[in-house]
């Protein structure tokens, strides 16, 4: 400053609005403290000290913490929990409805492949994953023969049945004997029966599968009855 008196130099002085060194450094240890203790507050750390130019210290546990900070670290985890949990929900969702089509394409698949080694539509759902029998019978009531038997090449599906059911998505079983459902067409198609699954939650497979929602048009139906929920998949046409 003397050097600048010398000179004939007038300085001004600095604007109380502007941040200088000394408050930027203050501005900027304030906002560290608060997220350092903001950190204490949601993971309950039970620093003793903190090292560096504002060397605070945390409060003990034997202490505990504020009203106002529990109040703060409630309001953080019901905001987060009200963005993520509707998010995490519809994935699940999504999954669940994603998982049904999957399989019934699967078995659509495995009828398809059955069909043409064996030249004979399956009865049930087990005849995809295990060798058929002469005593088994296809989906329109004949039994198999010995040569149907040798045709067969098989596992045409990589669930295989456990107590005479397959689990799917939304809580599901797959029902291990198919049946015969006259389509509006007049065709008959071998079809899945799917027990378990509610009706809002079929809709959300119909959307993906039928690409609109319908409970009784399209290949994949849904009714109740006597208090059973049955989604019905009609998979093939019998020709």
């Amino acid at each position: 400053m003397d050097h600048a008196r010398n000179r004939h130099v007038e300085v001004p002085d600095p604007d109380p609005r502007l941040l200088t060194p000394k408050t930027a450094v203050w501005a900027s240890e304030l906002f560290v403290w608060g997220l350092f203790r903001l950190q204490i507050v949601i993971i309950g750390m039970n620093t003793q000290r903190v090292s560096g130019p504002w060397r605070i210290r945390a409060r003990s546990r034997a202490r505990g913490f504020t009203l106002a900070e529990i109040l703060v670290t409630l309001a953080l985890m019901a905001v987060l929990a009200a963005v993520l949990l509707p998010t995490v929900a519809g994935q699940i969702m999504k999954g669940d409805a994603g998982r049904v089509v999957s399989d019934l394409q699967a078995v659509r698949s495995g009828i398809e492949q059955f069909l043409a080694d064996v030249k004979r539509y399956p009865g049930r759902y087990s005849d995809l994953s295990k060798v058929i029998a002469t005593t088994n019978s296809d989906a329109l009531g004949s039994a198999y023969n010995a040569n149907h038997v040798t045709k067969w090449k098989g596992p045409y599906i990589t669930k295989d049945t456990t107590n005479a059911s397959v689990e799917t998505g939304f809580g599901g079983t797959m029902r291990n004997p198919f049946m015969l459902v006259t389509n509006t067409n007049a065709v008959q198609y071998v079809t899945v029966v799917i027990t378990g699954i509610s009706g809002p939650d079929f809709d959300k497979i119909d959307e993906q599968m039928d690409g609109v929602v319908g409970r009784t048009s399209g290949l994949l139906r849904w009714n109740t009855s006597g208090g059973i929920d049955s989604t019905k998949f009609l998979a093939i046409p019998v020709q």
